[in-house]
């Protein structure tokens, strides 16, 4: 694992990368509660994406498959807003992140024969998903999100010393890759 602390701490500020911390898989932090929201479509993705419920499974099989790996990794993007509630930039922000996962998650591919990225809010790289018809277009690519696992990131953060909230006007996005 020192190899990859080593090229995150160099490419750290070239990734755009707020914060970070390696962790054990098993001490991550999964919880249903976490996952009634994705169930009660809060975001209105349920039910649509590979990258949701219910195409990435129960919590205990997330659960089951994130501690396949043994060793996690949990990185931050910060954004700061113009607006406070402009939603369009807070979409602007997370494809921002997205692109940072994508790079991120390319290093680890370099390094481990297996790894799996989790992300934010579900995928959006097809105007209209696959799911359930046919198979996802870019597997490679399709990040679940954190949420749609059962990680409860909010408590997680924390135990990581990672900052949930980065103040006003500001939008902390996370996402964790398993190795």
């Amino acid at each position: 694992m020192s190899r990859i602390e080593e090229i995150i701490s160099q490419e750290k500020d070239k990734l755009y990368i707020h914060e970070y911390a390696f962790m054990k898989s098993n001490t991550v932090i999964f919880s249903d509660e976490v996952r009634m929201l994705c169930n009660k479509n809060v975001c209105g993705m349920y039910g649509t994406s590979w990258a949701c419920p219910p195409a990435v499974g129960s919590v205990e099989e997330c659960k089951n498959r994130c501690n396949d790996f043994e060793n996690a990794f949990m990185f931050t993007s910060l954004a700061k807003l113009k607006k406070k509630y402009d939603v369009a930039e807070w979409r602007e922000t997370r494809l921002l992140h997205e692109s940072i996962t994508e790079k991120v998650a390319r290093i680890f591919r370099d390094e481990f024969k297996e790894s799996l990225t989790l992300s934010t809010e579900g995928c959006n790289l097809c105007e209209k998903c696959t799911y359930p018809e046919k198979p996802c277009r870019f597997p490679n690519r399709m990040f679940p999100a954190t949420e749609s696992f059962g990680i409860m990131v909010i408590q997680q953060a924390p135990l990581c010393n990672i900052k949930y909230n980065n103040g006003t006007n500001a939008i902390t996005y996370f996402s964790m890759i398993f190795f």
